[in-house]
């Protein structure tokens, strides 16, 4: 049972070999345990046996889908409260409300880097509290989220995320899309794509040294981005 483990469970799904070699890589210097399947009816088959601390699973699978898999494993006494990571690629596997509808905790998008799918996988098996150094950056920030968009303003800044003060109320967890300029460091547009971590809105509001906004984790940072982030984070 779980709460016997010395090291937590990872339960890693995909159907094909290579993927799971490649999580399983990525996981390597993880303490965890690792355990693979290569279908969801042996991940559910897992899931309840052996009751994992957190389940990457793949969306598109032959016979019972990831996203079927993951109902049943929320839907499940057993498992409901097993933290799943499902994997995906947007519109040929599934669309992004299809995936957020299946239950699942989180999502990634393929393709994704070492770094976004071991932060997003630590988050549910390692409860540490990152403190990552923030600089105030005080711009004006372009978002979009599921294609609506939104303008806010830059709070403060990290390598791995922003908040922003907006009074737009936002859900949490969702998929954003950012536009930004750090002029002080590159005359050029900035983009990153990350998830909105969480929402400081509403009365009490969590936070109330902080403006009505919402925190943002960074799940997928272009290489230019990441130098001038880092370069305005030197400076400042």
């Amino acid at each position: 049972m779980a709460e016997s483990r010395k090291r937590p469970l990872i339960l890693v799904v995909d159907d094909i070999e290579f993927f799971r070699d490649v999580m399983c890589a990525y996981l390597r210097r993880t303490p965890a345990d690792l355990v693979t399947a290569a279908n969801a009816i042996e991940c559910f088959d897992i899931a309840v046996r052996k009751r994992p601390d957190l389940i990457y699973l793949d969306a598109a699978m032959p016979g019972m889908s990831g996203l079927e898999c993951c109902r049943r494993l929320k839907a499940d006494a057993r498992t409901c409260n097993i933290p799943v990571v499902v994997i995906f690629t947007p519109e040929r596997d599934a669309t992004l409300e299809d995936v957020q509808d299946c239950g699942c905790d989180g999502y990634l998008t393929k393709p994704f880097g070492k770094e976004e799918f071991l932060n997003l996988g630590h988050r549910f098996i390692f409860h540490i509290e990152r403190r990552e150094r923030r600089v105030s950056c005080q711009m004006t920030v372009d978002f979009s989220i599921t294609g609506r968009q939104y303008r806010g303003r830059g709070f403060d800044i990290s390598r791995h995320g922003m908040y922003v003060e907006s009074r737009d109320e936002l859900p949490p967890d969702r998929q954003i899309e950012l536009r930004f300029m750090l002029p002080l460091v590159c005359s050029e547009e900035l983009s990153v794509s990350g998830r909105v971590a969480w929402v400081n809105q509403g009365f009490p509001r969590k936070k109330l040294k902080l403006p009505q906004g919402f925190g943002v984790e960074f799940l997928s940072i272009p290489a230019k981005t990441a130098a001038a982030i880092e370069k305005y984070l030197e400076k400042y």
